[in-house]
């Protein structure tokens, strides 16, 4: 608020002295003066007592602008408090998956190929059992799927993250019958049987395959009786535990 400028005052001082002046040439009367004088003092008693209500009330605005812009600032800070609390709350609640991107190492004796969401991966060296693969397992993969074929003695296929976050296991699925779209997406598995063990770890070990990891096949995986190929697949559930 601005300060009062008693710019009218002044004139009405002046006008005052001036007209005192042509009074006391023309009748220069000591009562008269007096009379004048009187006026004048009372004028500027008042323009100091106008000038003092000004400064009240300049403070009292100062004052309810400062505490205008302190319950502002309450506001704000309540408002962006209460919507932290909404979003932590949310978050508890329902969670939020970040899924994040591992490398996985992959064999099969006797051979390996593998599909990502329907996509298979160029291995570079799908023929080696011992000498596994290392691909990268992108963030939004939801389907693995491993085509093994066996030659010769046992067979199995072996998978893991260095996280464990994918392992071989009964979590997997496996056939002997090779079904249309079986890699991709949008195959129902659910009359699929479980993967089944074919030997622990220690019996073939890879190495940057995990210790806890099982080599699958299907339940017919040794002699002359067992399938030549197999057509396996795991379902990744995303979950925050998971990211």
């Amino acid at each position: 608020m601005k300060k009062f400028k008693p710019t009218v005052c002044l004139l009405v001082l002046c006008f005052l002295f001036c007209t005192a002046e042509e009074t006391s040439a023309e009748h220069p009367s000591l009562k008269e003066f007096q009379k004048l004088h009187d006026i004048v003092s009372k004028l500027t008693g008042e323009l100091r007592e106008l000038n003092d209500r000004v400064k009240v009330l300049t403070s009292r605005v100062d004052r309810y602008e400062q505490q205008n812009d302190k319950n502002i600032f309450e506001i704000r800070k309540s408002t962006k408090k209460e919507i932290t609390e909404m979003q932590n709350a949310l978050k508890k609640c329902c969670g939020t998956y970040k899924p994040k991107e591992r490398v996985l190492t992959i064999s099969a004796d006797d051979e390996c190929y593998l599909f990502l969401d329907g996509e298979e991966i160029t291995l570079t060296h799908p023929k080696d059992w011992d000498v596994p693969d290392t691909v990268l397992l992108p963030k939004e993969t939801t389907v693995i799927a491993v085509k093994g074929v066996n030659l010769y003695a046992d067979a199995g296929i072996i998978a893991s993250t260095d996280d464990g976050y994918v392992i071989t296991n009964s979590s997997w699925k496996c056939a002997h019958k090779k079904s249309f779209g079986w890699e991709g997406l949008d195959f129902d598995d659910s009359d699929w049987a479980p993967a089944s063990y074919s030997k622990a770890y220690y019996e073939k070990p890879i190495i940057g395959i995990r210790y806890d990891t099982q080599w699958i096949w299907t339940e017919r995986y040794s002699g002359k009786s067992s399938d030549k190929k197999v057509y396996c697949r795991l379902t990744l559930r995303h979950s925050k535990k998971s990211g």
